[in-house]
């Protein structure tokens, strides 16, 4: 069955979502598999037809990447003095609060939304505070972690490891970008710099997915188109902002999702609290 398997937080900490997810998708698994049987009869008739036809697409869509590499690979040079700086100045950063907005779908589905605002200190283990919609859903201190099942706090912190509770950290957010920032084309704004992205390279497109965590499901894409938009402090060579949007193909339909993440009040976090637990 076709599904969207992963989004965004690991569901093991948003159950709420997945319970939510888990009825909608039991609730279209019937037609999901019709359409899933039908578009598998349909191959087995013309086999020979739809391997050439792959075969054209995946020679076309890696030309097209190809040229794609070739157009931008003078941006690398210019690029590498910026990467130095925003390298230097996440070493310097101790504690931040981050917002992820972001919808994702497949074949045309309801969108699957989601929302995490997260103040996050980068001590070892890491302190967070990750709130959903406005209301607190995750707190980790020392070590422990607890998650709010919308009627108690539950300690978890047995059953979860705390690096994994909230992915789209500042440190992964600079990682991503030095991957993709080779590649993107850079414009002063008054006081930011602001480097776009957009196209077809299936690298750039599972380095968002990794950052964001979204995961359909086993597929291979037939093709895609990828956009991000990183927004730097000039001033203090520090990401504010990443905006992003992916869609394509598979051999089954069509997925795409798109979001926001914002980074402030660098080093201004106070300490974490651990909820009162009777």
């Amino acid at each position: 069955m076709r599904y969207l398997k992963n989004f965004g937080l690991l569901l093991i900490v948003t159950s709420t979502l997945a319970a939510c997810q888990m009825d909608d998708f039991e609730n279209d698994s019937d037609v999901i598999s019709n359409d899933t049987n039908a578009a598998a009869s349909k191959e087995e008739a013309n086999t020979d037809s739809d391997t050439e036809t792959e075969e054209t697409a995946e020679t076309e869509h890696t030309e097209a990447a190809e040229t794609e590499e070739t157009d931008q690979s003078s941006d690398s040079d210019t690029a590498q003095p910026a990467l130095d700086d925003i390298t230097a100045a996440a070493a310097d950063v101790e504690s931040y609060k981050a917002e992820l907005n972001m919808s994702a779908s497949i074949d045309n589905m309801e969108p699957r939304e989601l929302n995490a605002e997260v103040l996050y200190v980068n001590s070892s283990p890491p302190e967070l505070l990750l709130r959903s919609f406005g209301e607190d859903r995750m707190v980790s201190k020392d070590g422990q972690s607890y998650y709010n099942n919308g009627s108690s706090w539950v300690d978890i912190s047995d059953s979860v490891d705390t690096s994994l509770l909230y992915k789209v950290t500042y440190d992964e957010a600079v990682a991503s970008f030095k991957e993709i920032a080779p590649h993107m084309e850079k414009k002063e704004e008054k006081d930011k710099t602001v480097y776009t992205y957009n196209g077809s390279n299936d690298e750039i497109y599972k380095t968002l997915e990794s950052l964001v965590q979204v995961n359909f499901g086993e597929m291979k894409v037939e093709n895609v188109n990828t956009t991000v938009e990183t927004v730097v402090n000039e001033e203090n060579n520090l990401i504010e902002e990443m905006n992003f949007e992916a869609d394509g193909t598979d051999a089954v339909g069509t997925f795409e999702f798109d979001g926001t993440v914002t980074f402030n009040d660098f080093n201004s976090v106070e300490e974490v609290e651990l909820p009162d637990i009777e």
